[in-house]
């Protein structure tokens, strides 16, 4: 339920329930009173006046015509009995003194002066709680003695207090209608913003680690809070993540400083000590000199290659590679791809195999490029540690090609030592060396798979190595397939990618 819902059914109760309870208190008063419901008191408020008043009417007639009667003590106290049953009474007097008073008025004040009453009898006055009006009506007995009539009353069915203690119950209902109405609803919004707010200041300390729970309803729908909990909980994990990965970066920064060091280092000092040599006529002889000259070339084009490399990644890693896709059949294009490296790879002894178990054409949008570049790194690393290991086992190739539901997969074994378990995970980090099988005196940067791993991303696909139960390692690559579609312009066509 959202908050906009619970804040207007939060206003209707605040309006609404306090005058339900209300009526349900009226109702209990009124069952203790021996009245049933509402329509009950309200009939017996109206017989009640009604009745008082017939026998107010009969009592000034008695008075006007016939006084005699208020000497007889029968219909006296038969007048008594019916002015009881309305909650009324008189008080007689006789020339000042007071001659008959109401039982029904003596049982409910028994010390009441009423002679003080009759002689100064009060527009209102209570007894037991409830109001009454007074009414003094002057007459004549038959022998001419003065009398006066002091009739008493009930004004309201209810007592002095039922007023006050009605509004007295309408204010406690409000308040506590408000009370548990303001807890329940400012609950749900509360308690998720001091989640909130704890949650902040952890991040505000450093602390990325703390997890900000929030509840949905039954329903499994969230709130506002809710939403914004989920919010800022997706914010943090985010921001844990980047910073992780800037973590990462910067420990890849030092990495780098160090291999590149070290890379650059070697070459540089085989070049200064090869210039040396002919400078301090070591290499007396033009063959020697020659020969001095071409490791100086191939220490150079090593520094080289491996400064293109660094750069090349550089800008992988930042994205600012552009590609230039276009629709190849893969299978044809891997198949040109290793005769033109087949000649290559047997001068340096390796025999390169391939074979299309696609059975029909694979098209997928490639930069031919950039997809040059990954096949041709991942060739290289085969056969540098194939030829590393000196094994007596024929060195060979073996590149495959099928079809995986919308993928096309190229699978490329070698014959080598294999890759060792602990390092199979990140061999395709950045600037990763597995010290005892791949180490840096065999040349390599540990850029190159990391390479391949950006440039196949690149292409939406996704690359992955493991090892052959036979012995030797396989790398994998899974390139999306696409469907070319023509468009407006006949020579014109997109891609599916």
């Amino acid at each position: 339920m959202s908050i906009k819902v619970k804040l207007y059914m939060s206003y209707l109760a605040m309006a609404f329930v306090p005058v339900i309870l209300l009526m349900l208190f009226m109702l209990f008063i009124f069952f203790a009173g021996e009245k049933q419901d509402l329509r009950e008191f309200t009939e017996a408020k109206q017989n009640e006046s009604f009745n008082q008043a017939i026998i107010y009417g009969e009592l000034s007639y008695v008075i006007r015509e016939d006084t005699a009667k208020l000497e007889n003590d029968i219909f006296v106290q038969g007048l008594q009995e019916r002015l009881k049953e309305q909650w009324a009474g008189f008080v007689l007097t006789r020339s000042g003194e007071v001659t008959e008073v109401s039982p029904f008025l003596q049982d409910l004040s028994p010390d009441e002066d009423w002679k003080a009453l009759a002689d100064q009898p009060p527009e209102q006055m209570s007894f037991r709680l409830y109001r009454f009006t007074s009414h003094e009506i002057g007459f004549a007995y038959p022998d001419g003695s003065p009398g006066t009539m002091v009739l008493f009353h009930r004004t309201e069915p209810v007592p002095i207090f039922w007023h006050p203690l009605t509004l007295l119950a309408g204010l406690l209902f409000v308040c506590l209608t408000s009370l548990l109405l303001t807890y329940f609803v400012s609950r749900s919004i509360i308690r998720p913003i001091q989640s909130l707010r704890t949650a902040a200041l952890r991040i505000k300390e450093g602390d990325l680690t703390h997890e900000l729970r929030t509840k949905k309803t039954k329903l499994g729908k969230q709130n506002e809070v809710v939403q914004l909990g989920s919010a800022f909980e997706e914010m943090r994990i985010r921001l844990k993540h980047s910073i992780e990965q800037s973590l990462q970066y910067e420990d890849n920064r030092k990495q780098l400083l160090s291999h590149i060091s070290h890379d650059l280092k070697t070459p540089i000092s085989a070049i200064k000590g090869y210039v040396e040599g002919i400078l301090d006529g070591i290499a007396n002889t033009d063959e020697k000199r020659v020969r001095y000259m071409h490791t100086i070339y191939r220490k150079a084009t090593d520094m080289d290659q491996l400064i293109d490399e660094l750069f090349l990644f550089s800008k992988l890693d930042l994205q600012k590679v552009a590609y230039d896709f276009k629709i190849v059949d893969i299978g044809r294009y891997v198949e040109d791809f290793m005769d033109e490296q087949r000649f290559d790879l047997e001068k340096a002894g390796v025999a390169l195999k391939f074979e299309d178990l696609s059975e029909g054409g694979l098209r997928v949008a490639a930069d031919p490029d950039k997809l040059n570049r990954v096949f041709t790194n991942i060739l290289n690393n085969c056969v540098k540690y194939m030829q590393q290991d000196h094994a007596d086992r024929e060195d060979v190739i073996t590149v495959r090609i099928r079809r995986e539901e919308e993928y096309a997969i190229i699978m490329i074994d070698d014959t080598g030592p294999g890759i060792d378990q602990a390092d199979l995970p990140h061999i395709f980090d950045g600037f990763y060396r597995a010290e005892q099988s791949r180490n840096s005196e065999t040349g390599g940067s540990g850029l190159g798979l990391a390479i391949v791993k950006q440039m196949t991303e690149g292409h939406g696909g996704f690359v992955w190595a493991e090892n052959l139960p036979e012995g030797g390692a396989r790398f994998c690559i899974k390139l999306p397939l696409t469907t070319a579609i023509k468009a407006v312009n006949e020579h014109e066509e997109h891609i599916d990618h």
